[in-house]
This record gives structure tokens, C-alpha cells and sequence, in this order.
């Protein structure tokens, strides 16, 4: 009778125990849940307005709660530069992509860039771009095909402009890589007098992938030039050197 009464508090005492810890294990997973919920709701209605004020200590304080939760802030970041708004697209989004995200993020980030009107001058979305490129970029790649190269001359209509002429470079390069590649492409005209700084152009070609694009320049007539000599470059994004480096003449007839 004694053994039979232990044994049913040992039995009673088991299950006990057992309701505990899966009592306990229900529990902390609610809380788990509540405090993520609560935490995601701070970021979208909380720490990512605060990225645009003005206080830079309200900016910081943003800053590094993205940068505390990585798991729960990158994919509200990713959100909005797939679903850009002009009046909330503020520099310290592409920063905090730059330091959190991967190469995947540089397309969607170029995208904005090119379409806000944003130039060279722009280094933080310049910056952010390139560390994700190197971040993820691997050995080599292989050199960009530049698979053609022609110029097509404009007349201008502005009367006060007849004495120039427009001038597109048109251009298709090819990544034969198996890695995608982010280059920067140039061109510099000689023997001549370009009306205007020619800024590069910034692209993301991926594995395999091929680009088609112009760059266009305004160039005064000159009597005593019978060609144009043209350097066209391609640099990989953050490399010193160009990459390929292509020369030629342009005839350039005076009418």
C-alpha cells in the first residue's frame, strides 16, 4: 500500500513536472511573439520616420536599432527601396542596406539612383553600392565584352546652338561571367571642346547579361579638326584601374 501510494505521487509529481515546462515553453514562445511584434511595429511606425529627421540624435538612435535587428529591419528596408517614395527616400536607408544587405540590393539601389536625378556627387548611394559589390564580389571576374561601338551626330535646332552639334555614343556590353558584374563607364573626346562635363553611367549586368545604352555630349564645331579622338572606358565600381580601355577616331565634318 506504502509503494503504491509513492508511486502515485511520483506519477503525480511527472505529469506536474511535465505540465511545467510545456506551460513554460507555451509561455515563452508568447512572449517571444509579442515582443517581435512589438518590435517590428516600433519600425514602421517608430525608428524608420525617425531616419528623416532632422536631430541627428534621433537619427542615430534609428540608425541603431536597424542595426540591432538586422532580421526584422533589412526586409522593412528592402520594402521600400523595391516600393520607392521620392519625399522618404533619405540617404540613411541606402547606408543602412550598404552595411546590412548583399549584392542583391545594388540593382534595386542603381534603379533609384538613376531615377532621383542622383549624380557622382552622391557618395553615400555611391558607397553603399560599391561595399555591397565587394562584399559578395568573389575572385576576378571576367573582363566586359564591348560587343559594338558607333556615333550617331544630331544637328541641334536650337538657333542659338547651330554651331554645335550633339554627338551619342551608343554602346553594348557583355558580361561573360558566370558573377554578375558593376561597372562604371566613361568616355573623353580630344582634339575638340566638349560643351559639358560627360558624366559616367553606373550598371549592374548580371551573369551571362548584356547592357544597350548611349552617352550624349555636345560638341562646337571646329574648322581645324578633321576627327574626334574618343576614349571609351569601362571600370569595375571601386577598381583604380579601367578594365578596358577602347581608342578611336571619329570623323568629324564641319557642313
Amino acid at each position: 500500500m506504502k509503494k503504491k501510494r509513492i508511486l502515485n505521487y511520483i506519477c503525480s509529481f511527472t505529469v506536474s513536472l511535465i505540465i511545467l515546462v510545456f506551460s513554460c515553453k507555451y509561455i515563452n514562445q508568447t512572449a517571444q511573439a509579442f515582443f517581435e511584434d512589438q518590435v517590428k511595429y516600433k519600425f514602421v511606425h517608430h525608428w524608420y520616420p525617425m531616419l528623416s529627421y532632422s536631430s541627428p540624435e534621433k537619427r542615430f538612435q534609428a540608425a541603431r536599432a536597424f542595426l540591432t535587428y538586422p532580421e526584422w529591419s533589412l526586409p522593412l528596408l528592402r520594402n521600400v527601396i523595391m516600393n520607392p517614395d521620392s519625399e522618404n527616400m533619405s540617404w540613411q536607408i541606402a547606408m543602412l542596406i550598404g552595411m546590412l544587405g548583399d549584392s542583391t540590393d545594388v540593382p534595386p539601389l542603381l534603379k533609384i539612383w538613376r531615377e532621383f536625378g542622383m549624380d557622382e556627387n552622391s557618395p553615400i548611394w555611391l558607397g553603399a553600392m560599391r561595399r555591397l559589390y565587394w562584399k559578395n564580389r568573389g575572385p576576378d571576374p571576367i573582363t566586359p565584352v564591348l560587343k559594338s561601338l558607333a556615333v550617331n551626330f544630331k544637328e541641334n535646332s536650337a538657333e542659338t546652338e547651330r554651331d554645335k552639334k550633339i554627338l551619342d555614343l551608343l554602346f553594348q556590353i557583355e558580361n561573360p561571367a558566370n558573377t554578375s558584374l558593376f561597372i562604371r563607364v566613361s568616355a573623353n573626346y580630344w582634339l575638340t571642346i566638349t560643351d559639358e562635363k560627360i558624366p559616367s553611367k553606373y550598371f549592374w549586368i548580371p551573369a551571362g547579361g548584356r547592357i544597350e545604352s548611349s552617352i550624349k555630349a555636345k560638341i562646337p564645331t571646329a574648322s581645324h579638326a578633321e576627327n574626334i579622338r574618343l576614349d571609351f572606358r569601362i571600370w569595375e565600381v571601386g577598381a583604380p584601374e579601367p578594365i578596358l580601355h577602347h581608342t578611336g577616331k571619329i570623323p568629324f565634318i564641319v557642313k
